[in-house]
């Protein structure tokens, strides 16, 4: 079988998501879909709208047929971080011939050209970026100086869009399978979301969401009944557990200890530590410490690191310390699969073509894994527990332990039907 590809958080899964889906199997000519997913907190630093397991469950009805997990130590890293982590456990599994992403361009060789002359220039980039934050800028826009000091292609602009920003650290990270841009349809990543348009921004449906505002037109129903169930975290109360949690964590570490998470550093222990007993919110908190230098979203992950424990101390191999890459993970963890993603697990396991541990069941599993590998999968299970414990659920019914993959079988409704 070949397979595709697509490496997503799906924060909620929207009818975008499902358009994707379908473009990237019909481009690719792919037998199945395979989704590396965001475990239960994301690449902007906050906890998933839902549960990894029922996100899995939501893609494999609309179009997947393998949901695997990456692992939260990336989705809480940058973006080369996660984007590498996800393209490493999608190649690591033999039959993912594609890796198909969403691009406002839907310009590959544009974005490869880019990708390669970032790659090329790795070390005059690295001194001008360095440069520029040291002026105040923060990283994305130092990055963006440097590639039109050095003229990099498309006339010196390198791609401002966030989908195409992303598509640049998949195209690095891509070592066999071929890249594969989908143009994106509908609103852009940061447009507020408008009645006329079925294709809305994963950001303006959780805007809307938080309104109050119906989105069963811009949602599959297997996303809109979870809503209605009351699985989302998008609450107030949600929202009020998170940040005493965090407000916690943040009191109870050293300035210096937050330094070591991989988001901090620059003296943010001491900003977070002097605003955290004073703020109101979560969102007041980072508002706090935000300045041109330091971006929101940068901030939301440090909490987060906070929260989980994540430091570069423990989770980052000796050498890497500095670094703004990290090895990825070792092991291929599977959330979910359909009838066809079932075959694809079989032939995999059959044929040996995986390049790293399968897993469907840690319990019995984690102990082939080694000692680094074990601690990245245990901090799965740990964020888990706090995710539970920030939505209001019981943890030791929703514990990692105590999971199994998501199984969908027969017909499942696309997008085209």
């Amino acid at each position: 079988m070949k397979a595709v590809g697509i490496v997503a958080e799906y924060n909620p899964l929207h009818n975008g998501h499902i358009y994707h889906m379908n473009k990237a199997r019909d481009f690719s000519g792919a037998d199945a879909v395979v989704v590396a997913v965001s475990g239960d907190f994301v690449q902007r630093g906050m906890p998933a709208v839902f549960d990894k397991w029922e996100r899995a469950r939501q893609a494999l009805m609309c179009g997947a047929d393998l949901v695997v997990e990456i692992p939260v130590l990336y989705c809480l890293g940058n973006a080369g971080q996660y984007a590498g982590a996800g393209v490493q456990i999608l190649e690591s599994l033999g039959p993912v011939t594609h890796i198909a992403f969403g691009s406002e361009s839907g310009n590959t060789d544009a974005i490869s050209a880019a990708a390669d002359f970032i790659q090329e220039n790795a070390g005059t980039m690295r001194d001008l970026i360095i440069s520029g934050m040291a002026e105040g800028l923060n990283y994305p826009k130092a990055r963006a100086r440097a590639y039109a000091e050095l003229g990099g292609p498309s006339g010196g602009i390198i791609p401002d869009s966030p989908n195409d920003i992303l598509a640049l650290e998949y195209i690095s990270a891509i070592k066999r399978a071929k890249p594969l841009a989908v143009p994106r349809a509908g609103a852009g990543y940061h447009d507020r979301c408008s009645p006329d348009e079925i294709f809305q921004s994963a950001s303006g449906i959780r805007e809307m969401i938080r309104n109050g505002s119906d989105i069963s037109g811009l949602v599959p129903e297997c996303t809109a009944a979870g809503l209605r169930a009351g699985q989302s975290t998008l609450s107030e109360a949600c929202e009020a557990r998170l940040f005493d949690l965090v407000r916690y964590a943040v009191m109870s570490r050293s300035p210096e200890w937050i330094d070591d998470c991989p988001s901090g550093g620059e003296g943010l222990g001491n900003l977070l530590r002097r605003f955290a007993p004073e703020a109101g919110s979560l969102d007041e908190l980072i508002l706090s410490v935000k300045s041109k230098r330091y971006t929101y979203t940068r901030l939301s992950r440090l909490c987060m690191q906070v929260l989980l424990g994540i430091t570069r101390s423990e989770y980052y191999p000796e050498g890497y310390i500095n670094s703004g890459q990290i090895p990825g993970p070792g092991y291929v963890r599977v959330l979910g699969f359909s009838d066809c993603g079932r075959r694809l697990l079989a032939e995999i396991r059959e044929n040996e073509s995986a390049a790293a541990k399968v897993m469907t069941n840690i319990n019995k599993e984690a102990e082939y894994l080694d000692e680094r590998n074990r601690r990245i999968l245990k901090l799965d299970v740990h964020a888990a527990d706090i995710y539970s414990l920030a939505a209001g659920r019981e943890i030791a019914l929703c514990s990692d332990h105590r999971q199994r993959p998501v199984i969908i079988s027969g017909h499942r409704k696309t997008a085209d039907q």
